[in-house]
């Protein structure tokens, strides 16, 4: 197949992504990160089910609809809110170094450390688990997500303050996250067959 010919059908879907972010906002990002946050989902327990030791296992689907509702209604309303906030009333004023740095700096030291933490919590309450084990298990695994968040998501937000478009910022950041939330389906699952 040409190279054109699969142009245009992106180039189609970007220009009706773009309406559809114009015309709501809020729905359409909440939309692609339940999507990609399922996806992620998807990719992890293929992965984990491709080994030896998981082959007989099926697939969870109830865990991939947490991960679709954590990013429909967790991740893309949060983050959606935070980088407006972050562009137009914390560090506002034209992108340049100083600027950059300076939601970089807000993003991974301030709302990371309270959001990586929030997102596993909630994820494992719709799992069902009480408080208290979710409590001891965000005190086990927050500080190897946090250091881990720091390798991936300092230099994509480098990029995503300086490069991206305010509008699609959010995407951006739902594409780099399907890697992310491959990591983040493992580090939850793993961390419940460690307490369990």
């Amino acid at each position: 197949m040409p190279q054109s010919s699969l142009r245009r059908p992106l180039a189609k879907f970007l220009t009706w992504y773009s309406h559809q972010l114009d015309r709501r906002p809020l729905l359409t990002k909440s939309i692609s990160a339940g999507l990609i946050g399922a996806s992620g989902d998807l990719v992890c327990q293929h992965l984990s089910l491709s080994s030896e030791a998981s082959s007989s296992l099926p697939y969870d689907w109830h865990r991939t609809g947490r991960f679709f509702i954590m990013g429909s209604f967790w991740v893309a309303p949060i983050t959606s809110h935070w980088y407006i906030a972050l562009a137009t009333k914390l560090v506002p004023g034209k992108t340049t170094v100083s600027t950059v740095t300076k939601r970089l700096v807000l993003d991974q030291l301030f709302f990371a450390p309270l959001f990586c933490p929030s997102f596993m919590g909630l994820l494992w309450l719709l799992e069902g688990l009480d408080l208290p084990t979710i409590w001891t298990k965000l005190r086990e695994v927050t500080p190897t997500i946090i250091v881990a968040n720091w390798f991936l998501w300092i230099p994509a937000m480098a990029v995503n303050f300086s490069r991206v478009p305010l509008k699609y910022q959010v995407l951006f950041g739902n594409v780099v996250a399907l890697a992310w939330n491959i990591y983040l389906s493992y580090m939850s699952t793993r961390g419940s067959k460690e307490t369990t």
